[in-house]
């Protein structure tokens, strides 16, 4: 099974969850408080960075490679359409949340 290392509130955490939930996929999911790491992710992960995906040997520690991944790993349902234009066009979108709206929500956290 897989683990995912994740911070509760944490937005890229969340949107790691959102996705495994939709595909369907089961993983054993451990909250870990920001900056209060587990000894097993810093083994495992040299940036002590949330959310982290462990897969048998593999480590991922970026929520886009980790989304990459299980829509790859899991292809069914797909998360991107199939068609390249719309594909593309939902990429821009998604770039377009990440630097206007998590930089903004990053900001109000931190503050």
């Amino acid at each position: 099974m897989m683990t995912l290392f994740s911070a509760p509130t944490g937005l890229q955490s969340h949107r790691t969850r959102i996705v495994a939930a939709e595909k369907g996929i089961e993983i054993d999911v451990i909250n870990v408080v920001p900056g209060k790491y587990p000894q097993d992710l810093l083994e495992v992960n040299p940036y002590n960075t949330l959310p982290t995906l462990l897969d048998r040997d593999l480590v991922l520690y970026d929520a886009r490679i980790i989304i990459d991944y299980l829509d790859e790993r899991f292809p069914h349902p797909p998360l991107m359409p199939v068609d390249p234009t719309t594909r593309a066009q939902f990429r821009i979108a998604m770039y377009r949340i990440e630097r206007d709206w998590y930089e903004r929500a990053d900001a109000i956290e931190a503050a």
